[in-house]
């Protein structure tokens, strides 16, 4: 027998055996390339749909009359039956909705499992995969934190009385405009009562030292609010008495916009049923502000209304921080996840 022969019919036979290897090997990475592009379409179809149902359910809970976790969660699962996911055990779907009261609202989680089915994957051992989504939506009647608050402080005394929705108001909201004007001399540097307002600044969360001064309170104005987020246990610095006539043409420039501000107590009027206020200035809410004109000295008069049924986007709920404990009238409702 001819050894080289032999010799050759052996290398013939090896080079068979890694070609095959090596063709399973392509055939599985091609498989992983095009199952996984499909599996991420998949995928993004899923979060499209979790990001629906969570606002749905979001939005029923702070809708709804009756039982708001129920409610909510019916609405999830409604919305992501209409886009195309439903828990199914035949098809291995599977829409689970979780609802997390809170004191001021809830957050909803949507979460939406389904098999991808694969087609060249296969050869390595995965006929299909799981591919999953969440979507989170929360949603409250009193947040508790804004970004991009003006520096202008109100009386929780102005509500309820003082708000207006401009979507169903007859005449515009132009019966709610009041004027609202400084606090009187001497030391009084908080809002006292339903009409009257001061210039201030955010201590912490501006890094600040809580001594309000003019330039500080400009500054914010003109860049169009507290560019950090301020919550109701932050504390506030308001300006002493003066006439700070900058600052009445510094937010002459913001008329006819709409803005958050933090509405404070004095201890001068009754809360109840809510617990006295503690020290006057302390902050208790916020709400928005429709700014209609402005009226520098020597009238220093501010006017203009709270916006009602308003859905405040730089609003936030931390439940790390204190609640609101006032209602005015504005909410938030957003994706957090």
């Amino acid at each position: 027998m001819n050894p080289m022969r032999t010799d050759r019919k052996a290398e013939r036979g090896q080079i068979l055996v890694l070609f095959t290897i090596a063709i399973v090997v392509v055939i599985g990475m091609l498989g992983l390339v095009l199952d996984g592009g499909s599996a991420f379409a998949q995928r993004r179809d899923e979060q499209n749909a979790s990001d629906l149902a969570a606002m749905a359910g979001a939005n029923a809970y702070l809708t709804s009359t009756g039982d708001k976790t129920a409610d909510a969660t019916a609405a999830a699962r409604a919305v992501a039956l209409r886009n195309g996911y439903q828990t199914d055990a035949a098809s291995g779907q599977v829409v689970d909705v979780v609802v997390t009261p809170s004191t001021t609202g809830a957050s909803v989680k949507v979460t939406v499992t389904k098999p991808h089915a694969n087609n060249f994957s296969t050869i390595m051992g995965m006929s299909t995969w799981d591919v999953t989504a969440n979507g989170t939506a929360q949603t409250s009647v009193r947040p508790n934190g804004v970004t991009g608050a003006m520096p202008l402080l109100f009386n929780e005394a102005a509500f309820p009385n003082a708000i207006c929705d401009e979507r169903t108001a007859a005449d515009g909201c132009a019966s709610k405009i009041e004027q609202y004007q400084l606090p009187g001399g001497g030391n009084e540097d908080v809002p006292q009562d339903a009409t009257s307002f001061n210039w201030t600044i955010f201590c912490e969360a501006s890094g600040n030292p809580c001594n309000a001064d003019s330039s500080g309170v400009s500054d914010l104005i003109n860049q169009g609010g507290e560019t950090k987020t301020i919550f109701i246990d932050d504390k506030i610095g308001p300006l002493n008495a003066g006439s700070h006539t900058t600052l009445f043409d510094d937010l002459s420039n913001y008329v006819g916009g709409i803005y958050p501000v933090p509405i404070v107590c004095t201890t001068n009027i009754s809360r109840a049923p809510l617990d006295p206020c503690p020290v006057d200035g302390t902050m208790v809410g916020w709400a928005y502000f429709k700014i209609v004109s402005i009226e520098g000295p020597p009238d220093k008069l501010i006017k203009g209304y709270f916006v009602d049924n308003y859905i405040g986007e730089e609003l936030t709920l931390s439940p790390s921080h204190a609640d609101s404990t006032l209602n005015s009238g504005v909410y938030m409702l957003k994706l957090t996840d």
